[in-house]
């Protein structure tokens, strides 16, 4: 078990110059695949391979990047100044205090979707677009729900907020639920024109990995509510990978609809049963959590 772990270790923490040149070199080799039209050769699946493997050493650095660039930013002149103001200050160096701001920023970014999406729908008479506007509206609703109860700070309150969201979870998986159909039935997807493919691959591969950190990092704060925030960041980004798969599979694949349909179901059996075991568990944890209080009382 150590020896495998080892060798793990050394695969995906290799030294720094292989993450500087394998990754060079497997991406420009390629944009050369893709150039000279050879996608389904066996130079192809090697580098489809080495570009995977490439991808996966650059992500496993990003947290400890994005520390480091962190701590420059932080020890900047201008930055020393943000953080001697007060509010400045508050959301440099207060975990919770960033969790809450971030609440705030979910629910309006999410609130812009569904209008973009209606009007959207209104516009190309689509039912993709109108069933994207209602998981929007509703993983928007579950987050001014968490607004709502992070303002008032109680812990009996939270304990409820976190136990009502994960029912709430049950009602945000009927739309995902009817967009993962769609992705299979009638071929609805996400397109991304010229190399912003590559851009969109790495924004949500980043987005799933910070979102379990963040999982981690603020389940140490003990506020259920800051604790469901980051869970719902999960599912969302969960939905963005299944978004992903179905751009990349229509953008690379040759292998026909019916290949675009199993995989699409798979992931998207995979996304939809996620989110249920996510809210098994949630309810499970809220049970322990309040017998604790209870017991305390």
């Amino acid at each position: 078990m150590n020896y495998a772990r080892m060798i793990l270790k050394k695969m995906f923490y290799p030294p720094k110059w292989v993450r500087i040149i394998i990754p060079m070199m497997s991406f420009t080799a390629l944009i050369f695949i893709f150039a000279m039209g050879e996608k389904e050769s066996m130079l192809a699946y090697t580098i489809y391979g080495m570009s995977a493997y490439s991808l996966s050493i650059l992500l496993i650095c990003v947290p400890a990047l994005t520390v480091r660039i962190r701590s420059a930013v932080l020890n900047s002149k201008i930055m020393r100044k943000v953080a001697d103001s007060g509010l400045g200050g508050k959301y440099l160096n207060d975990l919770a205090f960033r969790g809450g701001i971030s609440i705030y920023q979910g629910m309006t970014v999410n609130f812009f979707y569904v209008v973009f999406r209606v009007a959207a729908s209104i516009r190309y008479h689509s039912v993709w677009f109108i069933s994207l506007a209602v998981y929007y509206l509703i993983l928007g609703g579950l987050r001014a729900y968490l607004v709502f109860n992070y303002r008032h700070h109680d812990k009996e309150n939270e304990i409820c907020c976190y136990r009502r969201t994960a029912w709430l979870l049950f009602l945000l998986n009927i739309p995902m639920g009817g967009i993962i159909i769609l992705m299979v039935q009638t071929n609805s997807g996400f397109s991304y024109p010229g190399y912003v493919i590559y851009l969109s691959a790495l924004y949500t591969f980043y987005a799933m990995i910070m979102s379990i950190v963040n999982i981690v990092k603020f389940r140490k704060l003990g506020s259920p509510v800051l604790s469901v925030a980051k869970v719902l960041n999960f599912v969302s980004a969960m939905m963005s990978i299944l978004g992903l798969q179905t751009a990349m599979i229509s953008r690379f694949s040759a292998n026909g609809e019916n290949y675009r349909k199993m995989m699409n179901a798979i992931t998207g059996g995979f996304v939809w049963g996620g989110v249920i075991l996510i809210a098994v568990y949630m309810l499970q944890q809220s049970r322990k959590v309040r017998k604790k209080v209870e017991h305390f009382e």
